[in-house]
């Protein structure tokens, strides 16, 4: 894990005193896996892996960050062009979090920010969202008194990473850091989806995210096919996308391959799993909440196929799960976390298994890949040091 920066690490690279301090919690899914490209529900949760550090306003255009472990990155706010050279590094994010609030008639300005990051290679709580949420909420707070809305927020993090990071994200991951606790996402209206947080009520189970390793480099093609196959399935039923229609559609289209049928059949149910969700939060049920996830599971491996990539057990997400429960006895729950097909999932385990379970996955993947997360109540903060 990182080491901690205090403001002295800031004072010694700028020559000066930090103003305040920040930081921002990567995002992990809790329920709704490929359902947000279909303008479906989802269940993501901020969490206590964090980029976090010290921050000062400039008296000029210029924006300047330091993290630990990366090459000092410099931003002229008078130069937003987009260039390829951006794509990939913290130099484009902030152009592009820069560029959306210009272009909407907010307020840019500079400042210098030295970070460092918790967050652990693999996990896949999205560390890039949460630097656009963060780079966001500084010019909201510096520039902006504050008063810009967390959907806003989003969207600017969205946009860069759509147009000078080189990734087409949708608001999932963004909302995820931007916001704190649970979120509840219904993407109906995919431009301006609704928010609701929800306390995370179950103080004897615990969140444990087990990165499995394996290489995404050559993955792209097989996470572009689900909302491929998706997108597929609605047009044949006469839609653009599968929230428009309905399970019974679909089940009686004959021209659905069953690729695109069963993915299809994966986003209905996996839509109902987070409407019931939402309710086993709020009411405390833990039996329906555990249940929910271990059903999406079931459905990423059975319906989905995102839980290994094909004839590769060995190594996959879908043997890090069998681990999982069998060290559990069944009583917990796990799942893929974010896209699939290599990477990390998260558990969650009772009291009574969390010592065995994080010992023995220790032994699997390293304890430098199985860390324990919390719910984080915070989105982005930027406090003023006293």
């Amino acid at each position: 894990m990182n080491t901690i920066i205090t403001e002295k690490d800031f004072e010694n690279y700028f020559n000066q005193s930090p103003e305040y301090q920040v930081r921002c919690g990567g995002r992990f899914e809790i329920l709704g896996n490929h359902t947000d490209h279909n303008h479906g529900l989802c269940c993501a949760a901020t969490c206590d892996l964090q980029i976090y550090g010290y921050l000062k306003a400039r008296n000029n255009n210029t924006v300047e960050v330091m993290s630990v472990g990366y090459s000092p990155c410099l931003v002229d706010l008078d130069d937003l062009e987009v260039l390829p050279d951006d794509f990939a590094s913290s130099k484009g994010l902030v152009k592009g979090v820069a560029k959306y609030f210009l272009d909407h008639g907010y307020a840019v300005g500079g400042f210098s920010l030295y970070t460092d990051s918790s967050i652990f290679p693999g996990a896949g709580v999205s560390s890039s969202a949460a630097f656009e949420s963060l780079i966001a909420q500084i010019f909201n707070v510096l520039f902006n008194e504050g008063r810009i809305n967390k959907i806003f927020l989003a969207k600017s993090g969205q946009y860069a990473e759509n147009n000078y990071f080189g990734k087409k994200s949708g608001l999932l991951d963004q909302i995820g850091t931007g916001f704190g606790d649970i979120s509840y996402i219904d993407f109906a209206n995919i431009n301006n989806p609704q928010v609701e947080t929800i306390d995370f009520p179950f103080n004897d189970l615990h969140f444990i995210i087990v990165n499995t390793g394996g290489s995404h480099a050559e993955l792209n093609d097989l996470y572009s096919s689900i909302p491929e196959n998706m997108w597929s399935a609605a047009h044949k039923v006469g839609h653009e996308f599968l929230r428009e229609g309905s399970l019974q559609e679909i089940s009686v289209c004959s021209s659905l391959t069953k690729m695109e049928y069963n993915r299809a059949k994966h986003f209905y149910d996996e839509n109902e799993r987070v409407s019931i969700m939402k309710r086993a939060l709020l009411n405390k049920d833990k039996e329906m909440f555990l249940k929910l996830i271990n059903e999406s599971r079931k459905s990423s491996t059975e319906l989905l196929k995102n839980m290994m990539v094909e004839d590769k057990y060995e190594g996959s997400p879908l043997q890090a799960c069998d681990r999982a429960m069998k060290i559990m006895e069944d009583n917990g729950a796990c799942k893929i976390n974010g896209g699939g097909f290599a990477g990390s999932i998260i558990c969650v385990v009772p009291d009574k298994y969390l010592q065995k379970f994080i010992e023995q996955m220790n032994d699997y993947y390293g304890e430098n890949n199985v860390k324990e997360v919390h719910v984080n109540k915070n989105g982005p903060v930027v406090e003023r040091l006293s």
